[in-house]
């Protein structure tokens, strides 16, 4: 059931439109991903950085344009201001080696995790029935990030992987966000 303050329908196509277009880069950054070697990940890691830089930017923007009309919008902040500072360090920071870039992607995934799944309790509470998938979602981000930061599953799947992994996941979030934004977008 979902819960409006009228019954005027809601615009929400910029936003569905901005989440689908950062959902498409994301799912782009994680081709882009797989298709490098790792040798070649430390200059890759400022077109993935730039995504998450977009990513993050986008969240705190939306949040801004609809605070108070976005359901969970503290969290949706909070992600973006994570993403845009953890972003930082691969779009500036290229004297690092290959192995700590999944570290900070991995890190941005386990706490966009954790705030997916602290925002689904919120929106379940208010009986909004997307709830359970962005407690999906936020499950599997922490279980993509977590695994991101052990060494032995790098070694066996290939850093490059990894990542995508990670970029693809925050990318079907940003696909049920789109898909979502009438349920929790109210005016």
């Amino acid at each position: 059931m979902k819960i409006r303050l009228h019954d005027r329908p809601v615009n929400t196509a910029w936003v569905r439109a901005l989440w689908l277009v950062i959902a498409l880069l994301l799912l782009a950054g994680g081709i882009f991903s797989v298709t490098r070697h790792e040798e070649n990940l430390v200059s890759a890691s400022r077109i993935l950085g730039g995504i998450m830089f977009a990513a993050g930017f986008l969240n705190f923007s939306v949040c801004e344009g609809k605070n108070r009309k976005l359901h969970g919008a503290h969290w949706l902040m909070a992600d973006g201001l994570v993403a845009v500072f953890l972003s930082l360090f691969p779009l500036f920071n290229q004297m690092t080696q290959p192995l700590v870039i999944p570290f900070f992607f991995g890190v941005w995934e386990l706490v966009s995790g954790i705030l997916k799944i602290m925002d689904s309790a919120e929106l379940k509470a208010e009986k909004l029935r997307c709830w359970m998938g962005f407690a999906f979602i936020g499950a599997v981000e922490l279980l993509s990030g977590g695994m991101s930061m052990i060494k032995p599953l790098d070694d066996l799947v290939g850093i490059n992987k990894v990542i995508a992994i990670i970029f693809f996941v925050q990318s079907a979030g940003f696909f049920l966000k789109a898909l979502m934004a009438k349920d929790i977008i109210t005016e």
